[in-house]
């Protein structure tokens, strides 16, 4: 096998088994992450009881009235009470601060790597000739340095997860 292709073969390899790792990583870092709760998703009853009411044009204004009121009190108070819950939600143990920290560094060095093989692969001749195989890894590297920034912004802001 030639030097060119060994390179090639190499890179790809590498390649591989760091987007295998990144994907472990990801994995865990989502189970251990605190859940976020949205509070956006609130029901729309009022849109689907106001269809239920009478075929009178004045009892049928005054009946959607009552449930629209209804329906927004009931959406705002479900609301207010939601609020305590996401901020309790959010609140980890500092052994799980020191986890998440220490498993977002270890994703970032896995993209820092893979940016390297990403890399290396483009300046194979193999790759350069090929442009379809030019143009996947190019997305991979621009994906992988998007990634990069994330983490970085992540990490210099303590107050975001």
């Amino acid at each position: 096998m030639e030097p060119k292709a060994h390179n090639y073969n190499f890179a790809l390899e590498k390649y591989m088994l760091l987007q295998e790792q990144h994907e472990e990583l990801s994995h865990h870092l989502r189970q251990i992450r605190p859940r976020k709760h949205s509070t956006s998703s609130i029901s729309t009853r009022s849109s689907s009881t106001s269809s239920h009411t009478s075929s009178s044009p004045k009892r049928h204004t005054r009946s959607s009235e009552r449930q629209h009121l209804r329906a927004g009190a009931r959406c705002s108070g479900w609301n207010d009470s939601r609020r305590g819950a996401d901020t309790l939600d959010t609140i980890v143990d500092e052994e799980t601060l020191h986890e998440i920290s220490a498993e977002e560094q270890r994703l970032f060095d896995v993209n820092e790597s893979i940016k390297r093989a990403l890399t290396e692969l483009l300046n194979c001749d193999a790759v350069r000739s090929d442009n379809s195989m030019r143009m996947w890894a190019q997305a991979r590297l621009m994906e992988t340095e998007k990634e990069l920034r994330s983490g970085r912004r992540r990490r210099s802001s303590p107050c975001t997860g």
